[in-house]
């Protein structure tokens, strides 16, 4: 089990390191210093705090209307699948880093460019983003608040970079608050 535990996390930094070579030969992060300028940053944390707050909206109505058992069946299946082959500190960098990257690079980025209509690619690129979190199940309509606001985030400047910030500064508030509660 330590050889397992040892190779994921290298294989994860492999893959990510292979998806940023690729994105930063395409220059997906030619404006990158932009996303940096202090008001463009407060922008993006209103960004982050108004998607938190509709994120806890949208989890308090998802469990006033699924059933107790489905909830619980739901999130411990996601939760132990990660948490059970991967180092604690490793699942943090994961889904504050590793994932807010790839995820927006491939949702948003790459995704867009396969559409001429940006409107039809901003709506399959939030509907498709949410499925594959959420596996079909009905924390779809739990995940669909926070999917809306990166997905504006990005559609806004066609920035990947602002939607990688506001991604992974939503998971860091999620593990914050989920320890701290």
């Amino acid at each position: 089990m330590e050889a397992v535990h040892d190779f994921y996390p290298s294989l994860f930094l492999v893959i990510l390191l292979i998806i940023l070579y690729i994105a930063i030969r395409n220059g997906v992060f030619a404006h990158f210093k932009e996303t940096f300028r202090l008001q463009h940053l407060l922008w993006l944390l209103g960004f982050i705090i108004v998607g938190y707050i509709l994120g806890n909206i949208a989890h308090y109505l998802y469990l006033q209307f699924v059933p107790a058992l489905d909830t619980i069946v739901e999130n411990e299946a996601t939760n132990n699948l990660v948490d059970s082959f991967l180092p604690t500190w490793f699942v943090y960098v994961l889904r504050v880093i590793i994932a807010p990257i790839c995820e927006e690079l491939i949702f948003r980025e790459y995704f867009y460019c396969f559409f001429s209509h940006k409107w039809l690619a901003y709506i399959l690129s939030i509907l498709l983003f949410t499925l594959i979190d959420t596996r079909l199940t009905w924390s779809f309509f739990e995940y669909l608040p926070m999917s809306v606001i990166i997905t504006s985030t990005f559609h806004r400047y066609k920035r990947v970079s602002d939607s990688i910030i506001v991604h992974g500064g939503y998971n860091l508030m999620v593990l914050i608050f989920h320890i701290i509660i």
